[in-house]
């Protein structure tokens, strides 16, 4: 049974929160899928009589994954014990004035044995807030690694499971509530011009930066109007992801970075034994190590004075506009462990293609399978 309060906006789930229940002995993993597949994104770690253990979110998640924990640890590696919850008997005006003094979207209900009995959420909505910020779209590179399918068609408008890769960026950023784009073009760009128009016929609004000449990934920022002093979200135009922007945002804005760029883990595993050695001695050996990195996933939040640093009309990337900002230790990483596919190459292309073809796509960022 569910009760709401319309008035205060908070919801009582004394029924459906069993699909955030995860067992102690779960993995890490295991708790990504609890979070992509349950609406109210937070897991309840339990033990097997359902006592509550603790607590994990997304960004638990993500600074766990910062911390070096490897998707196949343990749920209670990650778990957060200092967790806050009501007692079952709580009623939706109480829930809701403990959630907002305590800046949380959830709280769980517990009985006096500490068994999960419901749990309460802030909002109820299924629709996602609208956001003021811009999504700017590089959508103007030349795509040579995918010729010939880009000799004649710009490489954002190639067909991944029969919608344009632009199409899918565009539409689940819609979803999750932003809708004020701009798309920077130049290679064939008149193609992306007149399947998008103005944007009204998707629900947004869409308006174009024309690059005379490539600038690169950063220097066609410089054209943009900054008339606004929201953060602005930058992401390459064959990136398909199932992160939500809004959560990267919100990482951005607690984090108060100036920058926020989206990394994913790479990890890379030699098949021999790697060998230490100084001088003629050895030191070490290590018998087919797993060595784990982080890779540029091209998606950035910019805030606009650093937009304001980038000189007009002169060629510049992203990575020189990074290291100009890492003097003053604002640049966050926001780790993906959500799929994301980077579509630069024919086999990543054809990767997308059998995916789509098999599955309807996740959650926004429009990228089918696990993390």
């Amino acid at each position: 049974m569910t009760l709401s309060n319309h008035r205060s906006g908070a919801t009582m789930e004394a029924s459906n929160f069993e699909d955030s229940l995860v067992l102690r002995s779960a993995s890490v993993r295991d708790v990504i899928e609890n979070l992509n597949r349950s609406s109210p994104k937070i897991a309840l770690v339990v033990d097997e009589k359902r006592h509550l253990l603790g607590t994990v979110t997304d960004g638990d998640i993500r600074r766990a994954i910062l911390r070096g924990v490897s998707l196949d640890m343990s749920a209670e590696d990650v778990v957060r014990k200092n967790f806050q919850s009501l007692p079952e008997t709580a009623t939706a005006h109480e829930a809701r004035q403990y959630m907002r003094s305590r800046k949380v979207d959830h709280v769980p209900l517990v009985d006096l044995s500490g068994i999960v009995k419901g749990l309460a959420q802030l909002g109820g909505t299924e629709f996602a807030a609208i956001k003021p910020n811009t999504v700017v779209i590089m959508a103007g590179g030349l795509g040579t690694r995918l010729s010939p399918l880009t000799d004649h068609t710009p490489k954002p408008m190639i067909a991944v499971g029969g919608k344009p890769m632009l199409e899918r960026i565009i539409s689940s950023a819609a979803e999750d509530g932003f809708e004020n784009f701009i798309l920077a073009v130049n290679y064939l760009g008149e193609q992306i011009e007149d399947h998008f128009g103005d944007g009204k016929d998707f629900g947004v609004a869409i308006s174009y930066l024309k690059e005379d000449e490539p600038l690169g990934t950063a220097g066609a920022l410089s054209l943009l109007p900054l008339q606004s002093s929201e953060s602005v979200v930058v992401l390459n135009g064959d990136v398909l992801m199932q992160a939500r922007l809004s959560e990267m945002l919100h990482f951005h804005t607690a984090g108060r970075g100036l920058l926020t760029m989206a990394v994913k883990v790479l990890e890379t595993q030699v098949p021999f034994g790697v060998v230490s050695v100084a001088g003629s001695y050895v030191q070490h050996i290590a018998e087919k190590p797993t060595y784990r990195d982080y890779i540029n996933a091209g998606i950035y939040v910019i805030e606009p004075q650093v937009l304001r640093t980038i000189p007009r009309g002169i060629r510049l990337d992203m990575p020189d506009l990074i290291s100009q900002v890492l003097g003053d230790q604002k640049v966050l990483a926001f780790p993906l462990h959500e799929s994301w596919i980077d579509l630069g190459r024919r086999s990543d292309l054809d990767r997308a293609e059998s995916e789509f073809s098999r599955t309807s796509p996740g959650a926004p960022g429009g990228v089918p399978g696990d993390a």
